[in-house]
């Protein structure tokens, strides 16, 4: 029997606490702006980004929580163990409730695992293609669940941390649409209404934790000014996904600004594979490496608050090498190789970008200046992130040579996490074109490392994966990602830890 028991304890978030007063209008409700909200509102099956993770955790609970330094803690699920290469068996937290005031137990968690393979909705989701090693559960007690898994999944407690359960008579009478405008989870806030452009709730009292704060409001600012506005001006009381430009009026305004760390690189991936891009040759790619001066951006336009990036992982993660440096600024290295690929005099080449999200914007404007010094002309085209999502999953095909994305580590910190994007690997139901990266020669690495529960052979496969997405240049790497969020010094006990946000213990300063 392979074992992989529990951290002792509850999941404790960090916190952050901060004395100075502040006053608002509504001591009661805790309000927020947000960049943007999920296409399919509070739907816990659709997009994990940071756009539908952060208020999606109000509202349901993880199965499980990934610290920043990959190791699991309790969420619903209190412990876990392997029984053999493909059995995992769960022990679920008593004593937790639905909004609706249904129990959850471990049959509902083997209905919501069910529902990944023969719900027609969601088997073609987001959060669905991270759990496509999962075949099957049965229930064992009352609060034991036995998971089936199609193959050796020796990460399978990291990986369901994305799992946010639903309440199964409520999805069954409401379906998917009228789940999204009112989700039931089992998480700090009762759901009043969901909508593109707001969302509002109530602290559910019935929780297994306290919730704090009466009332919760998240309002879409897609624009980083509004939010920083609405946050100056006291009309919310945390902004979410600010830049690093918004800190010198955020902190003059006297409010605070907490930078959490992230498990996320932000990228330019190069479509490797596009006939008639010149980005298919190695030698072109690492060129664009080299012409991007990461260390200059990072100090000028980053405050210095992070570093550069080198590989397809963060140093938080499991399956990140220290000793795979990034590629130094090099200009003339960049010229030489694009003359030996046949463009001495450079080439023209378009990027399809979002720019709703933090820093995005920078980087790729700062990528296009740099090329352009060794002759390579880019053209950022700005798409909406739903429009983005279906090119990512190969509904609509990419226009350009290359898109902005971060190799993400949310939620299980694994490498194994960034190939179920970013490889040969990727599979979904509605996937109309080959995945964006595909390098076969790897994937006997990438397949092991799926499945070996040897660690020390993990990390050997790892490091090849590693250094190969570093040698090909699979993207032109950027930068660890650090999430600034502005606050109010009213507001106490927030931290952002893997996306999840304490909201039960968020507390108002009298």
């Amino acid at each position: 029997m392979i074992v992989n028991r529990a951290l002792v304890g509850v999941f404790a978030f960090s916190s952050l606490v901060f004395s100075a007063p502040a006053a608002l209008a509504d001591g009661d409700t805790l309000r927020i702006a947000h960049y943007d909200l999920p296409a399919q509102l509070g739907m816990p099956y659709g997009t994990f980004g940071s756009n539908g993770a952060l208020p999606l955790h109000a509202v349901y609970d993880a199965m499980v929580y990934v610290d920043n330094q990959g190791a699991p803690h309790p969420g619903l699920a209190l412990s876990w163990e392997a029984q053999g290469i493909d059995t995992w068996v769960l022990k679920l937290r008593d004593g937790v409730t639905f909004h609706n005031g249904k129990s959850f137990d471990a049959t509902v968690v083997a209905a919501n695992i069910a529902a990944l393979t023969k719900d027609d909705v969601i088997r073609t989701q987001q959060v669905t293609r991270q759990l496509a090693g999962i075949v099957g559960a049965r229930v064992v007690d009352r609060l034991t669940v036995e998971i089936k898994t199609a193959f050796p999944d020796p990460i399978l407690p990291l990986r369901i941390a994305i799992m946010r359960p639903h309440e199964p008579a409520a999805w069954r009478d409401m379906g998917a649409e009228g789940y999204g405008t009112h989700p039931i989870g089992t998480g700090a806030y009762k759901i009043e209404k969901w909508t593109k452009e707001s969302v509002t709730g109530v602290a559910f009292s019935e929780g297994w934790r306290k919730t704090k704060i009466p009332r919760l409001e998240i309002l879409a600012l897609p624009e980083t000014a509004a939010r920083v506005q609405a946050l100056n001006s006291g009309q919310v009381d945390i902004a979410w996904s600010l830049q690093p430009d918004s800190i010198a009026p955020v902190e003059g305004a006297g409010n605070k600004i907490v930078s959490s760390p992230s498990n996320n690189t932000l990228n330019l991936m190069l479509l490797h594979a596009k006939d008639g891009s010149p980005v298919t040759d190695v030698r072109v790619r690492r060129a664009l490496n080299y012409a991007f001066n990461k260390e200059s951006f990072i100090k000028n336009v980053l405050l210095g608050r992070t570093v550069a990036a080198s590989q397809p992982s963060s140093p938080g993660m499991t399956g990140h090498f220290a000793d795979i440096a990034p590629y130094p600024y090099d200009p003339d290295k960049a010229k030489q190789l694009l003359a030996e690929a046949g463009y001495p005099d450079g080439f023209n080449m378009a990027a399809e970008i979002v720019v709703a999200v933090g820093e995005f914007k920078d980087t790729m404007e700062a990528m296009a200046n740099d090329f352009k010094k060794v002759g390579v002309n880019l053209e950022l085209r700005v798409v909406t992130i739903p429009d983005f999502v279906k090119r990512v999953i190969g509904i609509v095909p990419w226009q350009g040579d290359a898109f902005s994305m971060m190799y993400e580590g949310y939620p299980s910190s694994d490498m194994a996490r960034v190939m179920n994007t970013h490889s040969c690997l990727v599979m979904n139901p509605r996937r109309k074109a080959p995945a964006h990266t595909c390098f076969n020669e790897i994937m006997p690495a990438i397949k092991s490392m799926n499945t070996t529960f040897d660690m020390v052979e993990r990390n050997r496969f790892a490091r090849q994966i590693a250094a190969f997405y570093h040698d090909q240049a699979t993207a032109v790497f950027s930068h660890v990602r650090v999430d600034i969020d502005g606050l109010s010094p009213k507001v106490q006990n927030y931290s952002l830890v893997n996306r999840v946000i304490p909201f039960h213990a968020l507390t108002f300063a009298q």
